[in-house]
């Protein structure tokens, strides 16, 4: 019987394979939303086999293609992934780099002077600060 991962993957067309379901458990299991680096430092030794740095960035690549994880920009040339598909911004900690997800009715709409001069496919708001710690 599948595992819950490789129903996910089956479900988004994508062939369950080890690598890519040690990969995708681990995105599934973490909040951090980590870069490929991250990704590949956690599950290199998963595995009897050990993975390589190109099986992880090649098997990013296809979930992102299929839709199991999105790619996540929060800071310049550097991309991290999520697996929470579910419509959300991000808050970015700029002492910690923590990402912490916030829910997305937290907050407003898209703006109505936006509506009228751009056609808008979806946004994602990603806000950049600090925690407070007395909350």
């Amino acid at each position: 019987m599948p595992s819950q991962v490789e129903e996910l993957l089956i479900s988004h067309g994508v062939k369950p394979t080890p690598q890519r379901v040690v990969i995708t458990q681990f995105l599934v299991e973490t909040h951090s939303h980590p870069t490929a680096e991250e990704v590949f430092d956690s599950v290199v030794n998963a595995l009897p086999v050990p993975l390589s740095r190109a099986t992880v960035y090649n098997t990013l690549n296809a979930l992102v293609q299929a839709g199991v994880v999105k790619e996540v920009s929060t800071d310049p040339g550097r991309t991290r992934y999520d697996a929470n598909l579910d419509r959300h911004h991000h808050f970015v900690d700029v002492s910690t780099g923590e990402i912490i997800d916030v829910p997305w009715d937290e907050v407003l709409e898209l703006p109505k002077s936006l509506r009228g001069k751009f056609k808008v496919h979806g946004y994602q708001i990603t806000f950049f600060g600090e925690i407070d710690k007395g909350h």
